[in-house]
């Protein structure tokens, strides 16, 4: 039987606003992620989610909390859905550079100069961080944990930007627009036993300007 999983980013932080990468910083939603939550509650409404899986940071699990009301659904928080580990990087503004000579990568800086090629290397582990590669392997372990162990037919996950990405990465052969999720955007899969499909493409993931970014 096949089953619909609705992967919903959380709502806007004051780090967004900031351009400062989360990763495991436990920020809140500012008062504009909380009426975007409001109002992804309302699209959503119509949605009969037997559950929601929620990552732990508190800017998602606060938007499955919201999301959920309208369905008198329980929340399962589950570690595994939390954003990149970015380590050392998490709270700074990253800016990206075409110099390898900026390595090693001076993090004392509330603005971090990082080489591209590093980034785009994805064995690269950040100081008390994780890897691309590392992270990449959680989120399709910890999702198909989820499908395979779940009875519900309508999934709700709220969760963050890099796990969308990852997830479009790994099943689908779209590119990942620059601009990113947007707060509260979201992707319908379906699990068919095996593997995740895309049945629909929200108009966001068409953005014309596509390439990788490194994730927040």
């Amino acid at each position: 039987m096949n089953r619909d999983f609705y992967f919903f980013r959380h709502g806007e932080t004051d780090y967004n606003v900031e351009k400062r990468l989360q990763g495991w910083k436990d920020i809140p939603l500012n008062e504009t992620g909380i009426a975007q939550a409001n109002e992804l509650a309302k699209v959503l409404s119509n949605i009969q989610f037997d559950c929601i899986y929620s990552s732990p940071l508190l800017r998602a699990l606060k938007t499955a909390e919201i999301v959920s009301v309208p369905h008198h659904t329980q929340v399962i928080v589950d570690q595994g859905l939390k954003e990149w580990n970015l380590g050392v990087f998490c709270g700074k503004i990253i800016r990206l550079t075409e110099d390898s000579a900026d390595t090693p990568v001076d993090i004392n800086t509330d603005i971090v100069y990082v080489p591209k090629a590093l980034i785009s290397n994805d064995d690269f582990v950040p100081q008390n961080g994780e890897s691309y590669n590392m992270f990449a392997k959680r989120i399709h372990d910890t999702i198909f944990k989820i499908a395979q162990n779940t009875d519900a037919k309508t999934v709700g996950i709220a969760t963050h930007s890099g796990i969308i990405r990852t997830l479009i990465q790994q099943f689908t052969n779209l590119k990942y627009p620059r601009s990113g999720t947007p707060n509260t955007g979201y992707i319908k899969m379906q699990w068919n036993g095996k593997t995740f499909t895309l049945p629909e493409i929200p108009d966001w993931l068409l953005h014309p300007d596509n390439s990788r970014v490194y994730g927040h």
